[in-house]
């Protein structure tokens, strides 16, 4: 599929301010401190990030990343050194997806895990909030 950046970019903001929108308050409230990003694929230094080398080969088809440290991971008086990020990779997506409704639907999805990484929430945290 063909999609071109700016109408990624624009499908990408668009979810992600709908979906901090429909959170409960105390999540949204956090939530909104997350800077949402795209591109078209993942840094040399983000694909390091994910782990180790056999992950470094799926980084090719990551979707998405969330990088920052988790609430959870987070002590009282922890202030970030650098804004949380969540980054949307563009041409994983249109690999993936055949038409807007499958593209729509996958970003959908992958920033609501990426917030569930945020959140420090496990996969099963993420369906009992109703976010999954």
């Amino acid at each position: 599929m063909n999609i071109p950046m700016k109408k990624f970019e624009d499908m990408v903001l668009g979810a992600a301010a709908r979906i901090v929108a429909s959170l409960p308050p105390d999540l949204r409230s956090r939530a909104q401190e997350v800077i949402f990003a795209v591109a078209d694929r993942p840094t040399p230094e983000q694909i390091r990030s994910v782990g180790d080398d056999e992950d470094a080969e799926y980084a090719g088809d990551l979707l998405g990343l969330y990088e920052g440290t988790s609430l959870i991971d987070r002590g009282i008086d922890d202030t970030p050194l650098v804004p949380d990020r969540i980054t949307l990779f563009r041409v994983p997506f249109a690999d993936m997806c055949g038409n807007d409704r499958e593209l729509r639907e996958e970003i959908r999805l992958t920033i609501i895990h990426e917030l569930g990484h945020f959140f420090g929430f496990e996969e099963g945290d993420l369906e009992e909030r109703g976010l999954g």
